[in-house]
């Protein structure tokens, strides 16, 4: 894992540490996944379910040489707060993979979102990924807008409340 971790600050001024997470951050991924909105776990889910404890162990406790991601967080009163993740998963560990990404209901439409899908795209491919691939729902207009930003083709998919969006990493940037 060579990843270096990279500081980003927000437009108010708010400097932001992107890094890979580790296993040692299951405290700060449990306080940010119960810290999202009913609204943005449903996006990210995709139902209204609500995550358990070892899937968020699982989340922290990853095998680098088929899965990655990366955390945005920032320091608030001298404690280290995550306020966003990119993550993605190769199918059976090949040249294709599934993301995900989430922000923290107070840090989106701040450019986050794209400072931290794009540091995940750079990362997929430096490992290898030729093709990354994602669901979203039909009505999330901005996770809609951001893929699409960054080249993502995006299509129905075969429930029409879902778009799938997939980018090919192979093609010139």
């Amino acid at each position: 894992m060579e990843h270096v971790p990279t500081n980003w600050t927000a437009a108010d001024g708010t400097l932001v540490t992107l890094r890979p997470i580790v296993a040692g951050d299951l405290a700060i991924e449990r306080a940010f996944v119960a810290g999202l909105s009913a609204s943005t776990g449903y996006k990210r889910l995709l139902s209204a379910r609500r995550l358990s404890d070892e899937e968020i162990r699982r989340f922290t406790e990853i095998d680098y040489e088929c899965e990655f991601a990366v955390i945005a967080t920032i320091v608030v009163d001298g404690f280290e707060r995550e306020v966003g993740v990119a993550r993605y998963v190769k199918e059976a560990c090949s040249d294709e993979a599934e993301f995900a990404i989430v922000l923290g209901d107070d840090w989106q439409g701040r450019g986050l979102g794209r400072v931290l899908l794009s540091s995940l795209i750079a990362e997929a491919r430096q490992r290898g990924v030729r093709r990354i691939i994602g669901t979203t729902l039909t009505d999330n207009y901005g996770m809609l807008a951001l893929a699409r930003n960054l080249g993502f083709n995006a299509a129905l998919g075969e429930d029409p409340s879902q778009s799938n969006l997939t980018l090919d990493l192979t093609a010139p940037t």
